[in-house]
């Protein structure tokens, strides 16, 4: 029944608050102009992330007030300042600079405050590995990697709120068995999520802008850790990586990209996995839905084997990284190959006439 409550609540915040967020940014110009980088073609509100924020808040509280575990109350803090930079992104612009440093001190925040802390992880030859110093290093990493995770997959309507929701759900059931309040606040970013999907699935009424996608990121990032025990001193990392598969295997691929190819992997660009399925002919939605089933076959593995070796988890990121790249690389062939044949028919055609 709590979850149920909960999750009503948070998404009924959500649809209420959005569209006073929408009203709001059309009233002030908070929208989002388009130009080459970007996907959609008319002038587009972004700051609907203000009723995701709203949503997950709501939750929050009044999962802290049922379970009564102070740590609830104490990450609204860092989740405050996350949602605060990102209006201020989406308003007035941020450097990328600017953004990694308020990102770090609110996961400085997240690791002292809620005493998120990965200090023991599984050990796939038995037993746990101590980190030591190591443990906060390795959570501030997580954090900040997430949140920019998420943010990155924000590219198309719908993508990174349908994206977030399949993540939140699947940490809800994994955790489940483990932390009653871990699973609460998975279940207020799940329902935020669903219910913004209402303004912001194709074609997008409202964008969630950093508002909303720093805040889905970093809420994500912070519960996966808590969501994850094994036992009361060890963490696998095995289900929160499989849970966020999809954002982290972009980011990894974006990054990696990037860097082969000589440039600054912090400047985005236009070679996101979202936008080569464009290239290669998907419209929007089927984009959207494709991307959509990645994220869920990520989650019925972490679901299914959730006790399984961080190692493992590695391993299927591999295969499916593997998988994916070798399907947007034939596709491009075959798209490249049928665009010189078109070309060629073309060109007979005008010297016969």
């Amino acid at each position: 029944m709590d979850r149920v409550i909960v999750g009503l609540i948070a998404f009924l915040a959500t649809i209420l608050i959005t569209p006073l967020a929408i009203t709001f940014a059309k009233k002030h110009n908070f929208v989002d102009i388009p130009d080459k980088r970007k996907i959609h073609k008319n002038p587009t509100p972004r700051i609907g992330g203000i009723g995701i924020a709203s949503g997950i808040f709501a939750g929050m509280i009044i999962t802290g007030i049922i379970t009564r575990m102070t740590w609830v109350f104490w990450s609204l803090i860092p989740f405050s300042i996350i949602t605060i930079m990102g209006f201020i992104d989406d308003v007035k612009g941020l450097s990328f600079k600017w953004k990694f440093l308020i990102q770090i001190i609110a996961s400085i925040l997240a690791i002292v405050l809620v005493d998120t802390n990965i200090n023991h992880i599984n050990n796939p030859f038995g037993g746990s590995i101590n980190l030591g110093i190591f443990g906060p290093i390795l959570t501030l990493i997580w954090l900040v990697g997430v949140t920019n995770a998420i943010n990155l997959t924000d590219g198309l309507d719908g993508l990174a709120a349908g994206i977030s929701a399949i993540s939140a759900f699947t940490i809800a059931i994994t955790a489940s068995r483990v932390d009653v309040t871990a699973t609460l606040v998975a279940i207020s970013i799940f329902a935020s999520a669903v219910a913004f999907l209402r303004y912001n699935f194709h074609p997008a009424k409202t964008f969630m802008g950093d508002t909303g996608s720093q805040l889905l990121g970093f809420s994500l990032a912070l519960i996966a850790i808590k969501g994850a025990s094994l036992s009361a001193s060890t963490l696998s990392l095995a289900v929160p990586l499989l849970a966020l598969g999809f954002p982290i295997l972009d980011t990894i691929y974006a990054f990696a990209r990037r860097i082969l190819g000589g440039h600054n992997p912090f400047l985005p660009d236009k070679m996101h996995i979202h936008h080569q399925l464009l290239d290669i002919g998907f419209s929007q939605i089927t984009a959207v839905l494709f991307m959509y089933a990645i994220s869920i076959l990520f989650s019925i593995i972490a679901i299914k084997y959730r006790g399984i070796h961080d190692l493992t988890a590695i391993a299927f990121y591999i295969i499916i990284g593997i998988l994916l790249i070798s399907f947007l690389w034939v596709m491009r062939k075959r798209r490249a190959k049928n665009g010189r044949y078109v070309k060629d028919q073309n060109s007979k055609t005008k010297q016969n006439s």
